[in-house]
């Protein structure tokens, strides 16, 4: 339900009653102390995450470990939730434009995914644009759930009930992730849940030019699709919502938000997913902001959406023959 006692907060010059708590989030977002460079504002996305817990502390385990390849080491970061026996698992690749993010930013997201759902997260903190091309942190990602597989005993997992997770960037690399796994024969992902992700890499969608999210603009939308055409985003294939190549991929739970200038590409792709004969379901939650995973410390209704796109990933990952049941 919308709330109503929300201050209204402006976005694009278009004033939006967000969902509660949302404006708070704003807020904290927009004190981050400026930046000289890309490297300060990395920094201090770490240095401050922490602001957005505001006392909300998921009860999780966390450890930090890497994921070894050819001359280099993927650092990832793991939450354990608990429970006994072989438990379901994430691997979870954060938003940030593909050029900002860490498992450090996104700790809180890490934390209250693997809470909400019950399995065990894996975090990575694959390479950024620009220091790297994307095709470096998709490699990253799909090394980091491959890893997963290999390492299920060890991270007391079932290997079959293994999925991929993603917001924003995320969400792309996550789709991609799964499809490459199944080009390479190998394990692949039980499912997908992708929140409010950048499918359509197009600078002249009107949505980015209409936003009305307080945080998203459409020219910081554009900035970042610059950036990842630049540094080889479609060199291997076309955007998400214009890919042929999606029949055989693993069920999807997506998530879009009201306010969201990616809003309309998310639709757009669960239609396509749905053609293709992948199940697929969507929500659009209302009052809600790009990143608002992030804002789940200081919104209710943030949680809420959590616990709701929770539920529908926990039956994604049940065994084939426990869905539905």
């Amino acid at each position: 339900m919308r709330p109503l006692a929300d201050p209204t907060v402006t976005g694009a010059d278009v004033a939006v009653v967000l969902s509660s708590g949302l404006a708070r989030y704003v807020a904290l977002f927009r004190a981050q102390p400026p930046a000289a460079d890309l490297a300060e504002t990395r920094l201090l996305g770490d240095l401050t995450a922490h602001r957005f817990a505001q006392g909300f502390a998921p009860r999780v385990e966390r450890f930090d470990s890497s994921v070894a390849a050819p001359g280099r080491e993927i650092p990832v970061r793991v939450y354990d939730p608990g429970g006994d026996g072989a438990r379901p698992a994430l691997c979870y690749f954060h938003g940030g434009g593909f050029s900002m993010g860490s498992v450090e930013s996104f700790d809180l997201v890490g934390a209250a995914l693997a809470e909400a759902t019950g399995a065990v997260v894996v975090s990575v903190h694959y390479r950024r644009l620009p220091d790297s091309s994307y095709a470096a942190a998709q490699d990253d990602c799909d090394r980091a759930f491959a890893w997963s597989v290999r390492q299920a005993e060890a991270l007391g997992v079932d290997p079959a009930r293994i999925g991929v997770a993603g917001d924003s960037a995320g969400a792309l690399l996550a789709l991609a992730c799964a499809a490459n796994a199944r080009d390479a024969g190998g394990p692949v992902p039980v499912c997908q849940a992708l929140f409010y992700g950048a499918f359509a890499m197009d600078p002249e969608r009107s949505a980015y030019q209409a936003s009305r999210d307080p945080l998203l603009s459409g020219e910081r939308v554009r900035q970042y699709i610059a950036l990842f055409r630049r540094c080889g985003g479609l060199d291997s294939h076309p955007a998400p919502v214009e890919r042929d190549d999606l029949a055989g991929l693993p069920p999807a739970h997506m998530v879009a938000a009201e306010f969201d200038p990616l809003c309309g590409e998310t639709d757009e792709l669960a239609k396509r997913l749905d053609a293709a004969g992948v199940a697929t379901s969507l929500r659009r939650a209302p009052g809600m902001i790009h990143g608002f995973l992030r804002a789940v410390g200081v919104s209710s209704d943030a949680r809420d959406e959590l616990a709701r796109a929770a539920a529908a990933v926990c039956a994604l990952l049940q065994p084939i023959d426990r869905r539905g049941s």
